[in-house]
């Protein structure tokens, strides 16, 4: 099961999340917060926390503060992504308060109807994004994603809050340590975000937090009014830091607006302890979200090596798995040669064993068809001697019939009336079943006192295929 791990650092804490899934689906299993006293002790402190709790490093999300970015609500007449890509770059350039080679930006679409497409367009200094950079660098870690807090609670909001839950669009408020996140999500979608330099720590020490936190989402109000006229936020969450009850019913009465709060654990119940220091919303909201659906402002280059990276590991997967084919084939086609002689060797020992009685049977089976042959031969010649007798007339006497096996022939002598009826008896002779031909050897007259006889001698040949 494939690893990632999102990181975020403020001014003076350092957030990780770890989660593990695939595809769209993601489970965040460990959360952790570790001091920060400067700026350039990042690296040291975070390259000792990925020892210490064997972070994975294959896939790293890193997050900017939606403070350091500007975003823009531009409408676009076009619904074919290609084209909305390259209108986006053309505002970019033109409109954009830093030089076009100076910015990083990507665009996230809120809605397309009517042939027209309504996208945010988020971006950000480059030096910016390079600082971000230098402390995963001093590391050697390529970041896969660089995204926005704003997309952190997005994240945690589609997995802590259950669709048609709420009403919509409902603005998030995500309280941290020093930073607070106005996100307004409708449709499961940001379509607005703001973020304050005003944390947990600083909301303590007053008395009118939650008059302050109401103000914020008056201006969030106001501001998605003249972006999107005829939007309003229609509920609000509360989550993260803070004395998170006790603000919940002075802003629901400031704001007319039903306020519902919502622990910033609810979406990681793999996570068995949640740090105290820090929210856990935007690490973690990052962490398990589809990366499909975030905002990523990594240079061009980063973005290049991420590719790059990504398709060696592909490469490296296909050849391995080519391997394994290979290997998997040479087996199977060792087992099938193995299995193949094994019962080669059977069957000659089968053989060995059943030659002296298959010699008898083939014995046995030969004197059978012998005694077969001669039982058939001897029930044609019956057959034919019984033919030849009923053709006989009363008038011909037989004297002798003699058959010769080996000619398959039989010799009949006998005396008859006239030639005429010795002629009229060959071919009744003929006639018979089992006869082939008759051939007349001899006649001859004779008187006697019973009158004139005449003798003769006829040949019979048995047909052949009747043996």
């Amino acid at each position: 099961m494939a690893q990632r791990l999102v990181l975020e650092w403020t001014r003076t804490m350092l957030h990780a999340a770890v989660a593990e899934g695939r595809a769209a689906t993601w489970r965040v299993r460990a959360i952790y917060a570790q001091p920060l006293s400067t700026a350039a002790e990042t690296a040291h402190v975070l390259g000792a926390l990925i020892k210490t709790a064997k972070l994975p490093t294959e896939e790293v999300i890193t997050v900017v503060s939606r403070e350091q970015v500007i975003t823009r609500m531009v409408k676009f007449p076009t619904l074919d992504s290609a084209e909305l890509t390259q209108m986006v770059e053309l505002y970019a350039k033109a409109q954009l308060p830093y030089p076009r080679e100076q910015t990083v930006m990507d665009f996230s679409v809120l809605r397309q109807q009517g042939g027209f497409s309504t996208v945010v367009v988020v971006a950000c200094q480059r030096d910016v994004i390079d600082r971000q950079l230098s402390a995963l660098r001093e590391l050697k870690i390529t970041p896969r994603f660089v995204t926005v807090s704003s997309w952190g609670v997005l994240g945690w909001y589609r997995h802590a809050v259950k669709s048609g839950a709420v009403k919509e669009p409902v603005l998030v408020i995500n309280v941290d340590q020093t930073r607070t996140d106005l996100v307004l999500i409708a449709n499961r979608h940001i379509i607005s975000s703001r973020s304050v330099s005003q944390g947990a720590q600083d909301w303590a020490s007053l008395s009118e937090t939650a008059q302050l936190l109401a103000l914020e989402a008056e201006r969030s109000r106001s501001s998605i009014r003249k972006e999107l006229p005829g939007t309003d936020i229609s509920a609000v969450i509360l989550t993260g830091l803070g004395a998170l009850d006790q603000w919940k019913e002075q802003m629901a009465q400031r704001l007319g607006l039903p306020v519902t709060v919502i622990a910033a654990g609810a979406a990681f119940s793999a996570v068995k302890t949640l740090p105290q220091a820090c929210s856990p919303v935007i690490v973690g909201g990052v962490a398990c979200a589809d990366t499909r659906m975030l905002l990523n402002l990594s240079p061009s280059e980063v973005q290049g090596q991420v590719r790059h990276r990504q398709q060696v590991r592909e490469l490296s997967l296909v050849g391995a798995l080519l391997i394994a084919v290979l290997a998997l084939g040479a087996r199977a086609l060792t087992l099938h040669v193995s299995r193949q002689r094994q019962m080669a060797s059977q069957l000659e020992r089968v053989l060995k064993e059943l030659g002296p009685t298959a010699k008898q049977v083939q014995e046995k089976g030969r004197v059978t068809q012998a005694v077969a042959s001669i039982l058939n031969d001897r029930r044609q010649f019956a057959a034919a001697l019984a033919g030849m007798f009923r053709q006989t007339p009363p008038t011909i006497r037989l004297d002798t019939v003699t058959f010769e096996a080996s000619r398959r022939e039989l010799i009949v002598r006998g005396n008859a009336p006239s030639t005429q009826a010795v002629l009229e008896y060959r071919k009744a002779l003929e006639q018979v079943a089992g006869i082939a031909s008759v051939e007349l050897k001899y006649t001859s007259q004779r008187a006697t006192a019973a009158g004139d006889r005449t003798d003769f001698e006829l040949l019979l040949l048995q047909r052949a295929g009747a043996s």
